[in-house]
């Protein structure tokens, strides 16, 4: 069991750290708004691993893959909410137009308040299908001995959302410690712009894919 575990969390880790639409909003959040939407933003990500996770486990993902037309329609709901998000990560770099000077530190964003940060991180996990997908996918590949089906899915799923918890818990630690860095107008800039480019080829990349 333990070798099987260990070749999971193996797993986790490598979708985990891979960057994503996830990470993309989440940067761009705490860059513009600070550690409190950076928290807010992970929190709604966290709580969209949780329902994804306890909807792999009662079967309901399996339900959705198996689904073309309904399957499509979250696809296409996603990207197009990746999208939106993108172009309004560039509306709002063109909007504050003139030039960037490093040193000058730019304020907070205080129409971004957390509970638009969370439902921003929720709807940006719930609405990826590569997600359930991906828990389709990974949890039939392990199997725990001595474990019934629902039981060793329900491990699998805790596990991988404490992972992801832990994640997010150091990144976020990170981002508090270079958080005067981040504050810079330059660098503010900058994320939002590469972040605002990754979510709109990712959305585009999920709308076109078969």
């Amino acid at each position: 069991m333990s070798g099987q575990l260990l070749a999971f969390v193996g797993a986790c880790l490598a979708v985990i750290v891979v960057p994503g639409p996830d990470l993309a909003l989440l940067l761009r959040n705490a860059a513009v708004a600070g550690r409190s939407a950076a928290i807010a933003t992970a929190t709604g990500i966290m709580t969209g691993n949780t329902i994804l996770a306890a909807a792999a486990v009662a079967g309901l993902t399996a339900l959705l893959r198996a689904s073309g037309p309904l399957y499509d329609v979250m696809r296409l709901a996603g990207a197009a909410y990746l999208i939106y998000l993108g172009v309004r990560a560039l509306i709002s770099l063109i909007r504050k137009g003139g030039p960037a000077r490093g040193a000058e530190e730019a304020p907070a964003r205080p129409d971004l308040h957390s509970r638009h940060a969370f439902r921003q991180g929720l709807l940006s996990n719930l609405l990826n299908p590569k997600v359930a997908a991906f828990y389709l996918a990974l949890f039939p590949q392990f199997t725990l001995p001595g474990m019934p089906t629902l039981a060793q899915h329900t491990l699998l799923a805790a596990l991988f959302c404490l992972l992801s918890l832990i994640w997010y818990v150091l990144l976020i630690a990170v981002l508090g410690q270079v958080q005067t860095w981040l504050q810079r107008r330059e660098v503010q800039r900058t994320i939002t712009g590469a972040s605002a480019a990754a979510l709109i080829t990712l959305g585009t990349g999920l709308a076109v894919q078969n």
